[in-house]
């Protein structure tokens, strides 16, 4: 059990979504630019103000600072209560009371605004320190936040040990350091120090700046993910413990006990084994039919409307030989107009559950679309001419048989059929549905592996199978270290693209696949895994 304990004010105790993306709205109005969309201002949520103003909209430092004094126009009077605290926070905190913890709040916010919203929230009581960014914009780095609240909690704990000694005088919980604004030299020395670490204090948090905070202290970092983090962002920054509800937050922090390792980027703990989430309220069968579910949606929507075009293909063939004779003539047009219609309704059908899933569409990432076009095209043409050489592809008559199928069909349709269509549609089933859902019941990696052998078996023959569980591994690792959705679509449909045209072209194809383009191919895709990698490694400003 920890005897401090540090939390981050937004999107840890209170969810501040609307005050904060209407108050940065409104500053941005100010400066000429119009973002109707408050979804694309939650990076707001968390990191110092003005650094998110020169972050996402490449402001000077002197346009950030006045996109700033405009953003407190609207929030000191308006955007402030727009907030509300999470179910479970004002219990959680008095049991950590309870239990002999000191507790206090470290926020990049301003301190005035922190104290104002703990107040209106009747949060303050429960804190012995309170600490903010200065109104001058002065301490707004977490670093410099979390070394103050260490400050002002030391010597909050000497004034009451001394106020004991002297006569047995109360300690001054629930209220801040008396001194908080008059810090000495010794004492900041002291904070230098460091003298409340790992063994006794945490901080708590949403997002990578209250991790590296932490850090930067040897505290024991710890992040909330139904805060405003990326998907990753946490585990990328180092957390060692990562809650994923305030029920566990409080089991964690008063057992003070890490569960199962997961790697996501880091080496932080997950939660899955401590407290309840929303895998230990459902049933095995639940879970299995919640991840299931959109396949069987996509199947059933799929099939109804190819029956659909079938039936009305019969029905104007019998109006007629000509008619027949037309429908005969174009028929391979007619089949893979049939299979897009078809997969684009099992899209249309699952887009309702896709959009539950507040899929990002802004990348995480450095690395480019190049990059990723590169990996896409390198990896997919050399384990394809792999299977060739090995002999895999001759193993299946089914394979054989789609192979031959491929041919009969137009470019130009190929392209957008192999190339398009059918990378939104499965992607938007496999990673925006299934993977995602997966991610919720297992951990990561599981969730990755389980769904890119769904994604293979989903292909019907054991050659396609084995390529389509290694590729829908890559897309799975691309999507989850962007986090946006369009890398995966954009990997899937470059890797179709690439194969189709080498195998609709049999002399390039056999001119291609030779062992020493196969080494190239795979090293180069090996060489463009390592730099995506390497630009995913979450920006620390």
């Amino acid at each position: 059990m920890f005897q401090y304990v540090l939390f981050d004010l937004d999107g840890t105790l209170t969810d501040p979504k609307e005050g904060i993306t209407k108050s940065v709205q409104f500053a941005l109005r100010r400066q000429g630019i119009h973002e109707p969309d408050l979804d694309k201002l939650e990076p707001f949520i968390g990191p110092p103000l003005q650094d998110g103003f020169m972050e996402f909209y490449g402001m000077t430092e002197e346009e950030a600072a006045m996109a700033c004094a405009d953003y407190r126009k609207r929030f000191a009077p308006i955007g402030i209560f727009e907030n509300k605290v999470y179910p479970g926070i004002g219990e959680m905190l008095g049991r950590l009371r309870e239990a002999g913890m000191k507790l206090a709040v470290a926020s990049s916010k301003p301190e005035p605004f922190v104290r104002q919203i703990l107040d209106h929230f009747a949060l303050a009581a429960y804190f012995d320190v309170v600490t903010g960014s200065l109104p001058d914009g002065t301490r707004s780095q977490k670093e410099e936040v979390v070394r103050e609240a260490l400050l002002r909690l030391q010597a909050a704990e000497e004034r009451e040990k001394g106020a004991g000694a002297a006569g047995g005088q109360a300690g001054e919980a629930g209220a801040d350091a008396a001194a908080a604004h008059t810090v000495q030299a010794d004492e900041n020395a002291a904070a230098e120090r460091v003298p409340i670490g790992a063994q006794t204090c945490a901080m708590v948090g949403d997002r990578k700046f209250d991790i590296y905070g932490a850090k930067e202290f040897g505290l024991t970092a710890i992040g909330v993910s139904y805060g405003y983090a990326q998907k990753g962002e946490l585990e990328a920054a180092g957390a060692d413990f990562i809650a994923k509800s305030v029920r566990q937050l409080e089991k964690f922090l008063l057992d003070g006990r890490l569960p199962g390792k997961t790697k996501a980027g880091g080496e932080g703990q997950s939660a899955d084994s401590g407290g309840e989430t929303e895998g230990d309220r459902i049933s095995p069968f639940l879970k299995t039919w919640n991840i299931l579910f959109p396949f069987i949606l996509y199947y059933l929507g799929y099939n109804l409307c190819y029956m659909v075009i079938v039936t009305i293909v019969q029905i104007f063939s019998q109006t007629g030989e000509e008619a027949s004779g037309w429908l005969y003539g174009n028929s391979t047009a007619l089949a893979n107009l049939a299979r897009a219609c078809s997969m684009l309704t099992g899209a249309g059908i699952l887009f309702p559950l896709f959009r539950k899933e507040k899929t990002k569409w802004r990348s995480r990432t450095g690395a480019s679309f190049l990059t990723f076009g590169v990996l896409a095209a390198t990896a997919a043409l050399g384990v394809n001419i792999l299977f060739t050489l090995c002999g895999i592809t001759s193993i299946s008559h089914q394979y054989t048989q789609v192979q031959e199928t491929q041919y009969q069909i137009p470019l130009l349709q190929g392209l957008v059929l192999y190339g398009f269509v059918s990378p939104l549609a499965e992607e938007m089933l496999f990673r925006g549905l299934i993977y995602n859902r997966m991610k919720k019941y297992f951990p990561v990696a599981a969730a990755r592996v389980i769904s890119s052998i769904l994604f293979g078996a989903y292909h019907g023959n054991v050659v396609q199978g084995a390529y389509g569980a290694l590729l829908g591994a890559l897309i799975a690792y691309s999507y989850e270290i962007t986090g946006d959705f369009r890398i995966p679509v954009f990997v899937h449909g470059m890797a179709n693209s690439i194969v189709f045209v080498l195998t609709y072209h049999r002399e390039i194809s056999a001119s291609v696949g030779t062992p020493v383009n196969c080494a190239v191919f795979l090293i180069i895709s090996v060489v463009s895994l390592l730099n995506v990698q390497r630009s995913g490694q979450w920006e620390r400003n």
